[in-house]
């Protein structure tokens, strides 16, 4: 056996090829590199120089004025002033106890109010108040409004002690009229959590104040204007660099309403039904008054009592807000629009221009008024005994005979009563721009069938043609019955806007007359019924000794039955004025007051329109 020696081992030696492929690859990755560097420094080098300071930079929100209000004539129903506000910076708040604490004792008032201030009345809780945090850290979360001077002076000396309390001016809303027209005007307030969960994707943020009533909330998209905001270079640690001044980006003022309210009109109409209804001597009385251009449907004044002052919220007045709501009077109630009552003998309005249009009775069809009728086989009697006699549609009209209406009612029958009480704008809304508005009520079979058991008898038209029984409407509607007839037939929606505009005055939109439907009725039917209405101050009329001298007016009163006729009664009138040339359509409710039409509304409307016309001239 031969034996060889084993194989000599050569260190390994890798390819040339492959060892230039491996520095191709490294040179590659270096010039990748270096381009991109070149790229990002010199060719696009400020805009990166720009993301990276911005990502240093952070907004702080600054509240937008909300716009003016003005009436018709350029009076000033609502605007915004500067207030001093304590804020808290969520993402600057070190102790928020110790903090809390400090500053209760500033401010007089316990942490824990501070916290139900924060948690609660500002419609805040924990969750929200994370969010806060998460979404505006820099922002301001609103603590106190309408700060005191004391306050003040007392805060800005601790404003040091205190990091992440920030005293502020901001615009609150100021109604420099108190209570009047606060029903029309409404208020705002501090968005809470259901308000900012639905309104958030059109821009709202948890710390925003909105309308929460009238027209501040029909119209608050163009009231609230676009917050503005200060923007502010922020360290790592984000804590404001408080020597370095950056641009603003100034906040933008909402826009304009020009209202077709007449605010002389207005005051007076306030004045008026708030004096009537303390002279009864009881406080839980309520009612409301309704002027209208008979026109064109433009709302002129509108007023509800008892008013409540909307100053009250803009400053988060608490104690004032809580009485006000606990009220069993109800004062944030608008009773112009809302309260929704049978209205008595103004319903003869539209019983008479239905009969007159059906042909069930002529203008000049003499009838025998035995002061009642037999609706049915139930004998329905007048208030007045022995009724008028022999008669036609004008005196009856006048007097307002019940005894002659129920006949005209019963001849109509339910169905044709129906029809035109819903051509006459009943049992709907009017869509005024205002929320809360009541649509009242006219009874059906159905609804008769839901509500008591059982189906409708014909005996109710009788009732329902003089605005008893289970019929309903609200002032608003009943002004929109008299400018109907008024004006030949046309039934208005009702419009308190004009116009609004920029707050530089550039026009956005004009609101226009517009016709809900023209009223199915005869001309000879409305002129009747303009002439028995005219009647109403002279010797037999329901409103005899009521006359102006110089200023002929129309009017209707009305008096309603409550509880089945054991409760006060419910007084009603509606007017115009002048009788020939209507300028004014009124009408005026006082509920519960115990009295009638003609002694207790009619009084208001007669004051109301010799203020009004004596002084416009």
């Amino acid at each position: 056996m031969i034996l060889r020696p084993p194989p000599r081992r050569v260190p390994w030696r890798a390819p040339g090829w492959r060892i230039a492929g491996f520095i191709a690859l490294v040179l590659v990755a270096l010039v990748a590199i270096v381009a991109r560097l070149i790229v990002v420094t010199i060719l696009h080098g400020d805009r990166y120089r720009a993301a990276a300071q911005e990502n240093q930079i952070r907004l702080i929100p600054v509240a937008a004025p909300r716009g003016v209000i003005y009436d018709r004539h350029g009076a000033v129903m609502a605007r915004s002033r500067p207030s001093f506000v304590v804020a808290l910076i969520p993402s600057e708040i070190g102790d928020p106890v110790h903090e809390l604490t400090t500053l209760g004792a500033i401010l007089g008032a316990p942490p824990a109010v501070l916290w139900y201030r924060l948690l609660h009345h500002r419609g805040i809780n924990y969750q929200t108040f994370g969010e806060v945090v998460r979404n505006e850290p820099y922002g301001p979360v609103i603590l106190e409004r309408e700060l005191p001077v004391a306050s003040v002076a007392r805060l800005s000396e601790r404003l040091a002690d205190l990091p992440g309390v920030d005293l502020e001016v901001q615009p609150v809303r100021d109604y420099p009229h108190g209570p009047l027209a606060s029903h029309l005007i409404g208020y705002v307030g501090a968005i809470t959590q259901e308000e900012y969960e639905r309104l958030k994707y059109r821009g709202y943020s948890p710390n925003d104040v909105i309308g929460k009533d009238g027209l501040e909330y029909s119209y608050d998209a163009f009231l609230r204007g676009q917050p503005g905001g200060q923007r502010v270079v922020v360290d790592a640690t984000g804590a404001v660099v408080a020597n370095v001044k950056l641009p603003a980006r100034p906040a933008i003022a909402g826009d304009t309403l020009v209202t077709n309210i007449d605010w002389r009109l207005q005051e007076i109409t306030e004045s008026a039904l708030a004096q009537e209804i303390h002279s009864l001597g009881r406080r839980s009385l309520s009612g409301g008054v309704v002027a209208e251009d008979p026109w064109n449907g433009n709302i002129l004044a509108l007023a509800s009592y008892p008013n409540y002052d909307p100053n009250d919220f803009a400053a988060e007045r608490y104690k004032r807000i809580a009485r006000d709501l606990n009220d069993p009077t109800e004062p944030l109630f608008d009773r112009a629009i809302a309260a929704a009552t049978p209205t008595g003998s103004t319903f003869k309005m539209v019983t008479g221009s239905a009969a007159l249009t059906e042909g069930v009775v002529r203008i000049d069809q003499v009838i025998y008024d035995t002061g009642g009728w037999n609706c049915g086989g139930y004998y329905a009697r007048d208030i007045a005994a022995g009724g008028l006699g022999r008669t036609t549609f004008v005196p009856a009209l006048a007097a307002s005979s019940d005894g002659y209406f129920f006949r005209l009612a019963w001849w109509l029958g339910n169905a044709r009563l129906r029809k035109y009480a819903l051509a006459f704008g009943l049992d709907a809304k009017s869509g005024v721009d205002l929320p809360g508005e009541n649509e009242g009520n006219w009874p059906t079979n159905a609804w008769e069938e839901r509500t008591f058991g059982v189906p409708m008898e014909p005996s109710e038209a009788c009732f329902l043609g003089i605005g008893q029984g289970a019929m309903q409407a609200t002032p608003l509607q009943m002004v929109n019955v008299a400018s109907t007839v008024i004006n030949g037939g046309i039934l208005y929606h009702p419009q308190i806007v004009r116009e609004i505009r920029t707050p530089g005055g550039r026009l956005i939109q004009r609101f226009s007359p517009l016709v809900i439907r023209r009223v199915p009725v005869t001309p000879e039917a409305l002129a009747a019924v303009r002439e028995g209405m005219a009647r109403v101050t002279d010797p037999g009329g329901t409103a005899y000794g009521l006359a102006i001298d110089g200023l002929p007016f129309s009017g209707k009163t009305g008096t309603a039955e409550t509880e089945g006729g054991n409760g006060p009664n419910t007084t009603w009138f509606v007017a115009w004025a002048p009788t020939n040339h209507p300028r004014l359509a009124l009408a005026v409710f006082v509920d519960r007051s115990g009295g009638y039409g003609a002694t207790v509304a009619a009084p208001i409307a007669r004051q109301i329109l010799v203020q009004y016309f004596r002084k416009k001239g």
